[in-house]
């Protein structure tokens, strides 16, 4: 299965993100996001095939993790699906014409996670 990164900055909802998708066979690495330059620098450093982020983190905000990524080639072409509690869709649009791969919002359902992460990484 896939190893996939939580970045959150809630450890509960890490935890539950983890949970539900290890349950279905794949690996996850919790990230806590005390800064950009830290979650980009293990995002370097473990390989994932899939990125699933907060969107409002007070450290490292979601549209901010989105460019990062494709700004840098190592994480250039890593699916990343963005999840939050509120939807604001000019930040969603800028993130979708940055190549975001989707967005979910919270709360989230574990079937609900489970089936974007596998249609996401399903290409």
């Amino acid at each position: 299965m896939a190893r996939i990164a939580i970045v959150d900055d809630s450890r509960l909802v890490r935890a539950f993100a983890a949970g539900a998708l290890r349950a279905q066979g794949h690996e996850t690495v919790e990230i806590e996001p005390t800064s950009l330059f830290e979650v980009l620098k293990v995002l370097r450093e473990t390989p994932v095939d899939l990125l699933l982020a907060d969107f409002l983190m007070p450290d490292c905000p979601g549209e901010s993790l989105v460019r990062a990524c494709r700004e840098d080639a190592a994480l250039r072409d890593l699916p990343i699906l963005v999840v939050s509690a509120h939807r604001d869709d000019n930040s969603l649009m800028r993130m979708q014409q940055m190549g975001l791969s989707g967005f979910l919002l919270k709360p989230v359902d574990a079937s609900a996670l489970v089936a974007k992460v596998t249609e996401t990484l399903a290409g």
